[in-house]
Parts: structure tokens; C-alpha cells; sequence
């Protein structure tokens, strides 16, 4: 498996960065070049090249702000969201270098030179596609959702949260443990989805920075006007990211940090003991529930996990990354259309005459395992059960932890 993403200037050809997950070799000058040549060659006859496809693979080209145009080639893996890739790599370009100096790119160099600081962030998104990330530390199992743990510390932290953001300024702030989010502010809501899971993102990519002050532009909010996101490192592996103005200063921040937040240190060591299990230890499952995923649609955060029970014998022959890959395949290629909110735009437009069809679950049934989906309300449920349990099982189970969900006062997002 197998995924590579291109940034070529548009009108000039030349490589702006190239980057790849998996096995496969590092593409050549002459080969991007080619890849290039097709594209422009469809241009000149009023042609478009969407895309096209490979062996056990597809190429896609997409071009943006009509200078920038990149090219994303994916063998094996979720190959779906081969698109969804190079929206949200698209993303991550305006992040770091804003919108305006995108569609200008007069000095590629030094457009190359400012993009090397989104390589991390670039390489977990191209995690999203790759079946073998996910024994990674920091796994980016979905591109269109926030990966949470659900604790019943959250709403104590949302609270200190907005002290924290107020007393630098600030307006939105989060708390992120082992990469996932956790608490955030009262007004972290107002951010678009692709917005506040970049600034996850570069929260996780901090490398162990105790403190550490990024300009910022946001996608869809400010593509051309920068803001200052701070991240501070608190405990092992738990961050918290604030976006801010151009006061206070680095320095006074390290002292309101230490003003605002040495009172919490114990909530903070508390909610991280919910990692990996990522929920309560109020909510119990199902024995022959192997792994879950839930997603809040409205919110677009998810909590997967595969460490439910304290002995996971009934998946003893499936190791806990293929648990994962099962479920993240199964909800982009299948439980993702009981939400059509969770659609790409240009999918909501083309299943526009579909609407009125409203489907509430669906399920995979195969010899070594089951996985069934099913949606209420605001909520969307995707659990992985061992082959032996019967469907009507299934279907009370998922139905119950839907119940369970809503009604446990320690869930809180």
C-alpha cells in the first residue's frame, strides 16, 4: 500500500514538495513531470483530467486558487478518500502560508522553504489512508473527524479552558491528550471542522515543545489574515492550544499558563488514564463488542476504540490495529452514508435526488467478523463483533449503546 501527494505550480510545472507513506518508491523529476503534462495537455483542449486509474491503485489531479495543483496517487488502501486528501492537504498549504500567497506563488523557493513546517501535519493526513499507521502513536484514523476521548473530566477542563483563552486574549482554546481532543472552549465550536482538526494537528506535531507560538491563517475563517496559535506542553504527551492574538507575549503566556493551569494538574492525570479505552469506566460493553467507533455528527468528533474489556479473548485472533482498519474501512466505505452531513459537498450535490431515502443502519457480515452501523439522532454508532453473534444480537447491542451514550451523565462533548 501505498500514497503519495504532489504540489506542482500550475502554470510553471516545477515540484513545489512531494510526499509518501507505504512502500512505494520516490517519484521521479521525470515522472511528475509526465503526471504534469497530462494534466496541462487536457487544458489546452478545454479537457479536464479528473482522474484515472492504475494498477490496484488511481491517480487524481485537483487543481487549486488557479495556481497550485496537486496530484495524489493511492494503491491499496481507503482509496475513496483519495480527494478528501488533497482538500484537506489543500487546507494545510492555506494553514501555513495564507491564501493570498497561494494564488500569487511569485517566489516558489521560498514558498518551498515555509511549507517544510507542514510536512508533519501532511504526513499524518497521509496516515488517513494507510492501513499500517495505525500502530502508530499518533494515528490519523479519519481526514473528516476530530479523534476525542470521552472523559467526565471534560466539562471541568472546558471551564478552565475559557479562563485560560480569556486571560490571554484568546477565543479558542483545546486540551489534547496522546493526540486526541479532549476539552475545548465555549467558542471552539465557531471554527469550521477542517479548521480545528488542523490545529489538533499542530498540536500533536509540537515534538515535545514546552511552548511554542505558530502564525496561523484558518481556511475558512481568515485564509488571509494571520493568527497566533500557542501550544503548550503541560504533562506528558498533554497539550493545550490556544489561538490568540499578538499580546501577551511568549513569556508572560509561559506565567498565566502556570497561574491558570498548576490547580489542574491531577484532573488532567485523571483524564488521561481514559486513554486508550477513550471512554468512561462507567460505560460498560458487550463482551462480543471487539472495537467501536462514534461519531458526533454535529460536532464531527469520533472516539474509536479496541481496548473495551480488560481480557480482549474473543479477539484474540485479530490483532488490535486490523480491529481498527476493519472499522475505519467500514465507516468511510459504508456507515459514513447514514450521515449525509458527513458527505463531501460535491457528493451531497450529486445524490441530491436520493434525500428522501432515509436509512438508519447497515451492516458486513464475513466469516471472521461482523461490523453493524446505526444511526440516532445526532449520533452515529459503528461497532465490530466477533462472527459468532447472531444479527438480531447486533442489532439490540449497537442500538442499547446508543442508549447508553446518551443517557451516561460521564459522556460529555
Amino acid at each position: 500500500m501505498s500514497v503519495i501527494v504532489i504540489a506542482v505550480a500550475t502554470e510553471s510545472g516545477v515540484p513545489i514538495f512531494s510526499r509518501k507513506r507505504g512502500n512505494s518508491e520516490n517519484i521521479q523529476f521525470s515522472t511528475i513531470a509526465s503526471l504534469h503534462g497530462i494534466n496541462m495537455f487536457s487544458k489546452c483542449h478545454n479537457l479536464s483530467m479528473i482522474d484515472t486509474s492504475v494498477d490496484n491503485g488511481c491517480i487524481l489531479w485537483k487543481e487549486y486558487c488557479k495556481s497550485v495543483t496537486l496530484i495524489g496517487i493511492a494503491t491499496g488502501g481507503l482509496q475513496c478518500d483519495l480527494e478528501l486528501l488533497l482538500s484537506c492537504v489543500h487546507d494545510a498549504i492555506i494553514f501555513y502560508i495564507g491564501k493570498k500567497e497561494l494564488e500569487n506563488l511569485k517566489n516558489i523557493d521560498q514558498v518551498k522553504r515555509d511549507l517544510r513546517q507542514c510536512y508533519p501535519i501532511l504526513d499524518y493526513l497521509l496516515e488517513s489512508l494507510d492501513p499500517n499507521a495505525l500502530s502508530c502513536p499518533l494515528p490519523t484514523l479519519v481526514l473528516d473527524l476530530m479523534q476525542s476521548i470521552l472523559c467526565p473530566q471534560a466539562q471541568q477542563l472546558q471551564q478552565a479552558l475559557d479562563h485560560y483563552a480569556a486571560s490571554v486574549t484568546g477565543r479558542w482554546a483545546c486540551l489534547i491528550i496522546q493526540g486526541h481532543l479532549v476539552a475545548t472552549s465555549s467558542d471552539f465550536c465557531e471554527l469550521d471542522p477542517r479548521e480545528a482538526r488542523l490545529l489538533m494537528l499542530l498540536a500533536a506535531a509540537q515534538d515535545g515543545a514546552p511552548l511554542r507560538d505558530t502564525p496561523v491563517y484558518l481556511p475558512q475563517m481568515s485564509p488571509n489574515v494571520a493568527f497566533r496559535a500557542v501550544t503548550c506542553k503541560l504533562l506528558a504527551d498533554v497539550y493545550i492550544l490556544v489561538v490568540c492574538g499578538a499580546t501577551p507575549a511568549l513569556s508572560q503566556i509561559d506565567e498565566i499558563v502556570l497561574q491558570c493551569w498548576e490547580g489542574y494538574a491531577q484532573t488532567i492525570k485523571e483524564a488521561k488514564l481514559a486513554h486508550p479505552r477513550n471512554f468512561p469506566t462507567s460505560l460498560s460493553f458487550e463482551p462480543c463488542v471487539l472495537g467501536i467507533l462514534i461519531v458526533n455528527i454535529n460536532k464531527r468528533r469520533a472516539v474509536f476504540s479496541r481496548h473495551l474489556h480488560a481480557s480482549n479473548s474473543k479477539g484474540r485472533g485479530m490483532s488490535g490495529a486490523h480491529r481498527m482498519d476493519i472499522l475505519r474501512t467500514f465507516y468511510v466505505t459504508s456507515a459514513r452514508d447514514l450521515a449525509s452531513e458527513l458527505r463531501p459537498k460535491d457528493a451531497n450535490k450529486k445524490d441530491l435526488n436520493d434525500s428522501e431515502v432515509c436509512i438508519n443502519e447497515t451492516y458486513w457480515c464475513s466469516e471472521y467478523h461482523k461490523c453493524h452501523a446505526q444511526r440516532s439522532g445526532n449520533m452515529l454508532c459503528c461497532a465490530l463483533y466477533s462472527s459468532s453473534t447472531q444479527l438480531h444480537t447486533i442489532r439490540s447491542i449497537t442500538s442499547q449503546i446508543l442508549q447508553d451514550l446518551s443517557a451516561n451523565k460521564d459522556v460529555y462533548w
